[in-house]
């Protein structure tokens, strides 16, 4: 399983540079509003991370299922990529992001207090991201990649202590949109909206002082502002 998920995601990377490479060859470039994204960029972000009520539950193998209560999060991340413009304003590159440690606390307190500490450790995404300029101080921007989540769970016992600590990796996709604004001398501003689509099973086993469950993570949202400067 693992192998296959491997492969699929190197074919993935092969196809984005292969595109980068035929973007390149088409040797076309927009006109008028062009030069003020196009090329390698280098970004750094603010990220306020969010799981909704229902994007996340506690399931026991019961009739019932408790859906978490919303927690958010802020983090820190960078983005890297490269923009090829294209004629007619539009353009497309590949993006890789990556977003450091955030902590979201999910609960169904309301239904019975179980408690599920959800470490975000390590947050890769790589994946295309186009757009279209509708002047010289704004673009359209859409992304669509692949999504690596490195999650680290727990729950705090009655002594205040960390208890059933485990660390894994789920992969799933992403897709996002957002403004981007030029800030002149090659730096931009972009406010983007990403939706990491995780849907995994998380078994957590018996133990002394909890019941076994599942935890179930549909999704993961996220407001991010990058600032980038391209080169």
């Amino acid at each position: 399983m693992i192998i296959t998920k491997l492969i699929k995601q190197l074919n993935f990377i092969r196809i984005i540079f292969l595109s980068v490479i035929f973007i390149n060859a088409q040797n076309t470039y927009a006109q008028d509003t062009s030069t003020w994204n196009e090329g390698p960029y280098l970004g750094a972000s603010l990220i306020f991370n969010t799981i909704n009520e229902g994007d996340a539950y506690y399931d026991n193998n019961s009739s019932t299922v408790y859906h978490y209560e919303r927690d958010r999060k802020e983090s820190k991340g960078i983005k890297i990529g490269y923009n090829k413009l294209l004629k007619n304003s539009f353009f497309v590159g590949p993006e890789f992001s990556y977003s450091g440690k955030k902590t979201l606390e999910v609960s169904d307190g309301v239904n019975g207090g179980v408690t599920d500490n959800l470490r975000f450790i390590d947050n890769y995404n790589i994946g295309l991201r186009g757009g279209y300029i509708l002047n010289e101080d704004f673009a359209i921007v859409l992304g669509y990649g692949l999504s690596n989540q490195k999650i680290e769970t727990s729950y705090v016992g009655d002594d205040g202590a960390d208890k059933d600590i485990e660390l894994k990796d789920y992969q799933g996709k992403y897709h996002s949109f957002g403004i981007l604004f030029n800030l002149d001398n090659s730096y931009n501003l972009e406010i983007s909206h990403q939706i990491n689509s995780i849907s995994s099973t998380i078994k957590k086993d018996l133990d002394p002082n909890r019941s076994a469950h599942n935890i179930e993570i549909e999704k993961i949202k996220s407001t991010s502002l990058t600032i980038s400067k391209f080169f």
